[in-house]
């Protein structure tokens, strides 16, 4: 049997091993005439209070980056959508939720970047906007390299006392791991593009990997770490830590190869503790695929309501004792 082909060493070629490692798996069967789904969830603030909100995931066009450890592909389709369809999808998840006074803030989250005009159509930023008109924050996910004027465009489309909340991808701050991620953005340029975003008036919200591929244990909890504190120098006011998944077929590869395996939860556990006793801004733990972690079933439950009280009462010490 031949040996696996090494993960490239440019970007252009990457992309096509990234590609490559796909076949096989399948797209969710999605159209553009509705939203991928929605969620009813709740998040701390700074002030230590918790709010209510929803998620929608939008379904539109692929992201045209195509990073490593990515499988988000799979809730998109392979063409853009036409004007119309975006609202339409928003206005149908809004309905589906139905109304709650309740309800502060709307996360819209499109596998992408909200701002890339081939996956959202500016022309339907206004009534997007319009829509979102019961919310007093607005978070949209976006590429580093897509912050700029689209940003501000929509920002002042929102209704008066909205704040516009951008979620950025750092992933790690590990700069070697960071351009293997092939995400194409440098620590620089997201720190340029946090720094674009709070001059303009808008809340950041960064995702940052935990165990990215070539990391071993002890160098995940160590960059995890930094990268918490980087995200925080920079001006981030949010740090989402996301545990790295397989299921996009490059993992899977990477693994096979021994570049890859997902962190523990006691790694992920002590880089979310870490983060929370920064007290720099709000830490939250994506519990999502939490099973993934948990390699006995019968504490998912108890690894659950642990983690979601940290999120809840952003402290390691208001639950169970740490690991």
């Amino acid at each position: 049997m031949p040996e696996a082909p090494p993960y490239p060493e440019t970007a252009a070629a990457r992309d096509l091993w990234i590609r490559q490692r796909r076949h096989g798996i399948p797209r969710d069967v999605l159209s553009s005439t509705h939203a991928g789904g929605w969620l009813a969830e709740s998040e701390p603030t700074a002030a230590g209070r918790s709010e209510s909100g929803l998620t929608v995931f939008l379904t539109n066009r692929e992201c045209p980056w195509r990073c490593l450890m990515c499988d988000l592909w799979r809730h998109t389709l392979e063409e853009s959508v036409p004007v119309g369809a975006i609202p339409h999808q928003l206005a149908d998840a809004l309905d589906a939720a139905g109304p709650d006074p309740d309800r502060q803030w709307i996360k819209l989250y499109n596998a992408g970047s909200f701002f890339d005009p081939a996956a959202i159509p500016t022309a339907d930023h206004p009534e997007i906007a319009r829509l979102c008109a019961p919310f007093r924050r607005v978070v949209v996910e976006c590429h580093p390299a897509l912050v700029g004027h689209r940003v501000n465009d929509f920002r002042d489309l929102l209704k008066a006392g909205s704040q516009l909340e951008v979620a950025l991808g750092l992933e790690t701050a590990h700069p070697e791991v960071l351009e293997k991620l092939n995400k194409r953005v440098t620590r620089d340029g997201f720190a340029r593009a946090v720094r674009w975003l709070k001059e303009h008036g808008c809340a950041v919200r960064a995702f940052v990997l935990v165990k990215p591929p070539f990391l071993d244990e002890a160098a995940a909890r160590e960059w995890g770490c930094r990268s918490i504190d980087f995200a925080f120098d920079c001006g981030v006011d949010i740090v989402s830590l996301i545990p790295t998944r397989s299921g996009n077929g490059a993992l899977e590869a990477l693994a096979a190869s021994g570049d890859f395996s997902p962190p523990s939860l006691a790694t992920f556990e002590a880089v979310f503790v870490h983060g929370l006793r920064q007290r720099r801004g709000v830490v939250l733990a994506d519990l999502w695929d939490l099973g993934r972690l948990v390699t006995d079933p019968g504490e998912l439950d108890a690894v659950r309501t642990r983690l979601e009280t940290w999120n809840r009462c952003q402290s390691a010490e208001c639950g169970p004792a740490t690991r």
